[in-house]
């Protein structure tokens, strides 16, 4: 594998690996934050499979570009504090990780650990920890695969399902 720069970084590099767990998952989908080619993608996977895509943005501005994929099949929500949100109040098929601040994603995943068969992290290389402190919620679950074939890498995880399939 060629070595990368962290200064170089890949737009969309999430892709692959989003729609490799799409594909495996089933039931419905929850994206924290949203973005022009996830967002996108999702809506479309969903629209096709007949599933159910919950967006979730912080930002009025990302909310403003996303809501008009608003649709029977896709949710786009405005949520200024998502503490006050519920998505941690149900079981997903397949969350997706993708908001800021950057500080804010392990707050969420912690609260989602349990709450989903498979969790797509976006942005997971190790030297990138400090902005955004994944080693402290990497014990939280029992299966993990670091898709690394562009930078920045993506992590799925999982307390349920084994992930050995993945590749």
């Amino acid at each position: 594998m060629a070595e990368h720069k962290t200064d170089s970084v890949m737009v969309a590099s999430h892709i692959v690996l989003l729609t490799r767990v799409f594909d495996k998952s089933q039931g419905d989908v929850l994206e924290l934050g949203t973005g022009y080619f996830s967002t996108l993608l999702l809506h479309w996977l969903a629209t096709v499979a007949k599933r159910r895509v919950v967006s979730y943005e912080t930002q009025k501005h990302w909310y403003e570009r996303a809501r008009r994929w608003q649709s029977e099949f896709h949710d786009i929500v405005f949520c200024r504090n998502l503490d006050e949100a519920d998505f941690d109040q149900r079981h997903w098929g397949m969350v997706f990780i993708d908001h800021g601040p950057n500080s804010r994603r392990p707050t969420d995943i912690r609260r989602l650990a349990d709450k989903c068969d498979y969790m797509v992290i976006h942005d997971t290389p190790p030297e990138w920890d400090d902005r955004y402190g994944y080693s402290a919620i990497w014990p939280l679950f029992k299966y993990r695969y670091d898709y690394a074939g562009m930078f920045p890498p993506t992590t799925v995880v999982s307390n349920f399902k084994d992930l050995s399939d993945i590749p």
